[in-house]
């Protein structure tokens, strides 16, 4: 009798976890052909993709389990993500796909929330540090830019000088150096302050992922946004969304000490507004 397309699935999972990735995606691709409608299995194959840095073939086979089932959170927008994710080019993609992951995730209290939470997390920090990565090329070229134009304008005012004057030679270079001096120590005061350019974890809203303006705390112990929980309350249930238990609005207590402190790190630090 013919193995059936789970029975080939299930072969494939025990290969996935010997880490015998074309064994398994051999094993996802038979199951495929024999049942193409069921999303698992092209989830579990994309899996094997990421797994094998095999980026596009994983999208390919993630996006086909989106068209089969848009509403499979535990799985392919995970997966999904997580494909996304590795090619730099597609993090806004990435990031699209993981907060679609972690809304449904929360809607069907599946217990994949945190993973795909912590995905999310991993996907904004790298789009935030490739970001300033690039603000500090820019910096940087700026930097020699500037410091070019004053050497070139230091040329041309020390050439018109009379070779003998030697003390209207040293007051023109002492100007330039000064103004040298000072390009350099704004470009350096900036670049100090680029290097504590990291919003801690505990400021971040566990829903929305943005930074917290209003944080309260729930009845579980654990901090939101107090606008990501009443939109949560009001539009998928009463419930805590990471630790499940029951809850209403009135159960938010507000953390004063995290906001305060939240708001003397954006007053220190004006560029997280944009985070």
């Amino acid at each position: 009798m013919a193995a059936s397309a789970d029975d080939h699935k299930l072969r494939g999972n025990v290969f996935f976890m010997q880490q015998l990735y074309d064994d398994a995606i051999r094993e996802y691709g038979i199951a495929i052909v024999r049942n193409p409608s069921v999303p698992a299995y092209y989830t579990n194959r994309a899996l094997c993709f990421i797994r094998m840095g095999q980026h596009d073939r994983a999208i390919a086979d993630a996006e086909k389990a989106i068209d089969l089932d848009s509403t499979l959170a535990k799985g392919h927008y995970l997966k999904m993500g997580q494909a996304l994710l590795l090619d730099n080019n597609r993090l806004d993609a990435a990031i699209n796909a993981l907060r679609k992951a972690h809304s449904l995730a929360i809607e069907q209290q599946v217990l994949s929330v945190e993973e795909i939470g912590q995905k999310l997390r991993e996907a904004k920090k790298k789009k935030w540090e490739i970001m300033d990565a690039r603000r500090r090329k820019n910096d940087s070229e700026l930097h020699q830019y500037l410091t070019a134009l004053v050497e070139r304008d230091r040329q041309r005012q020390t050439s018109q000088l009379h070779p003998d004057n030697l003390q209207d030679i040293e007051d023109t270079n002492a100007q330039f150096d000064n103004r040298l001096s000072e390009i350099t120590g704004l470009f350096t005061r900036a670049d100090d302050l680029g290097k504590r350019r990291e919003i801690p974890d505990h400021f971040i809203g566990k829903i929305s992922f943005e930074l917290m303006s209003d944080p309260v705390v729930t009845p579980s112990g654990i901090t939101y946004d107090r606008s990501e929980i009443i939109s949560h309350l009001r539009k998928i249930g009463r419930f805590d969304p990471l630790s499940r238990q029951p809850m209403t609005e009135s159960d938010l207590i507000p953390n004063l000490a995290l906001r305060d402190t939240i708001a003397d790190f954006l007053a220190a630090n004006g560029w997280a507004i944009d985070y």
